[in-house]
C-alpha cells in the first residue's frame, strides 16, 4: 500500500510511515507520491504539526502557480514561526527546466524551511529534484489499499469518529464507494451525521443515506454489457453519471461487480459448493442466483479484457481533462462491439 524511503520493513504501512513522520527529525525535503490522495494529504497534515500545527502554509500548484512566486516565498524569512512551509502539488506537471530549478534552490534549503512535493502517480527517481529529495529528505509512496483491506479502512474510520458498523454494512459501503480512501471517508462523515445521536451503523443506514444507486446500476450496466446492448449500457451510463464527479464511485462500484462475476464464475468451474460462494461472495438466495446467471454470460476472457480496460480508465479519469461520460462511452462500445 506504501513505500517510503529508508524503509523500516519491506511494504511499511501507512501507519508505519506517519510514525517515522512524527519521530523523525524534520526534514529540508518531503517528497509523497501515488495514487492515494487521502494518504498523501494526512502525511502532509502530520509535517504541518511537527512545525507548530501550521494550518495552511503556503501552497502551490505545479502548472497553474508562478515557479517564480514559489520560489520567491520559499526564500522569504518567516515573521511568525521559526519554521515555515511550502507545499507545492500536482508536481508531476513539473517540466524538466523547472525541476532543475527546484533542485538548485533546495541546494540552499535547511530544515527550517521544508519544501513539501506532491506528486499523483509515481515518480521516477532518477531525475535530478526527485533524486534530491531521496537523497537530502524523506520519499513516501501511497497507493490505493486491495480490495482485502477495505473492510479494515472502513472500521478504522469509524472507530475514529466514535461510531460502530456491522459486517454487513462494511461490505455494502466498500462495495458502493470502492479502494478510495477520501470519499470512504467523506461517506463516513455522512453516516455518522446520519445517525446521530445514535451511534450504530447497519446496512440500512448505508442505503438510506448513501443510496444503493450505484450498486444497482453496476448490476444493470453488467447485464447490458453481457448482452452487447450498447444502447441500454449508454442509458444507464447517463442516468449514473448524472453528475460527472460521481465517476470514480460509478467505476469503482462496476469494477467490484465484475470481479465478483469472476470470483462466482471460477468457483463454479471447480465446483465448489453453493455455501462456500455463499460466504465468499456475501450474497445467498435470489441476489446470489442472478449474480451466478450473469457470471455465464462473461467468458473469463471477456471479464479479463474489461478490467483491464477498467483500470485504464481509472488512470484516465484521475489526470485527463476528457469529460468523464466521453471516457465512459469509449470502453462501453469498445465492450459491445468487439468480441472477446
Amino acid at each position: 500500500m506504501a513505500t517510503a524511503s529508508r524503509p523500516i520493513a519491506a511494504f511499511p504501512r501507512p501507519e508505519d510511515i506517519f510514525s517515522r513522520l512524527e519521530k523523525e527529525p524534520v526534514a529540508p525535503l518531503y517528497l509523497f507520491h501515488g495514487d492515494e490522495s487521502y494518504l498523501i494529504d494526512q502525511a502532509v497534515t502530520k509535517v504541518r504539526r511537527r512545525l507548530g500545527n501550521i494550518q495552511e502554509g503556503s501552497s502551490f500548484y505545479a502548472g497553474e502557480s508562478s515557479l517564480d512566486t514559489l520560489l520567491e516565498t520559499w526564500g522569504a524569512p518567516s515573521l511568525f514561526t521559526h519554521q515555515s512551509l511550502i507545499v507545492l502539488r500536482n508536481a508531476e506537471r513539473l517540466k524538466a527546466v523547472e525541476r532543475e530549478r527546484l533542485a538548485k534552490e533546495a541546494e540552499q534549503h535547511d530544515a527550517s524551511q521544508p519544501l513539501i512535493v506532491c506528486v499523483h502517480g509515481r515518480v521516477e527517481l532518477t531525475q535530478k529534484f526527485f533524486a534530491l529529495c531521496a537523497k537530502k529528505g524523506f520519499v513516501a509512496e501511497f497507493r490505493p489499499p486491495f480490495a482485502n483491506q477495505l473492510a479494515g479502512w472502513i472500521q478504522r474510520f469509524a472507530r475514529e469518529r466514535g461510531v460502530q458498523i456491522n459486517d454487513d454494512a462494511v461490505h455494502l459501503l466498500s462495495d458502493l464507494v470502492g479502494p478510495n480512501l477520501l470519499v470512504l471517508a467523506t461517506e463516513m462523515d455522512k453516516l455518522v451525521a446520519f445517525t446521530f445521536p445514535g451511534t450504530a451503523i447497519s446496512a440500512d443506514t448505508v442505503l438510506a443515506c448513501a443510496g444503493d444507486l450505484h450498486k444497482h446500476s453496476a448490476f444493470d450496466l453488467a447485464d447490458a454489457l453481457g448482452q452487447r446492448d450498447k444502447q441500454k449500457a449508454l442509458r444507464l451510463l447517463r442516468r449514473v453519471l448524472a453528475d460527472e464527479r460521481e465517476a470514480l464511485p460509478v467505476l469503482h462500484a462496476m469494477v467490484s461487480h465484475f470481479r465478483r462475476l469472476w470470483q462466482v464464475k471460477e468457483m463454479l468451474s471447480s465446483r465448489t459448493p453453493e455455501e462456500q460462494i455463499e460466504r465468499a461472495v456475501g450474497l445467498r438466495g435470489m441476489r446470489l442466483r442472478a449474480l451466478v446467471g450473469q457470471s455465464q454470460m462473461y467468458t473469463v476472457a471477456d471479464l479479463r479484457r474489461l478490467l483491464h480496460r477498467a483500470a485504464a480508465l481509472d488512470l484516465t479519469l484521475k489526470s485527463s481533462r476528457v469529460p468523464p461520460s466521453a471516457l465512459f462511452d469509449a470502453l462501453i462500445l469498445d465492450v459491445c462491439t468487439r468480441p472477446a
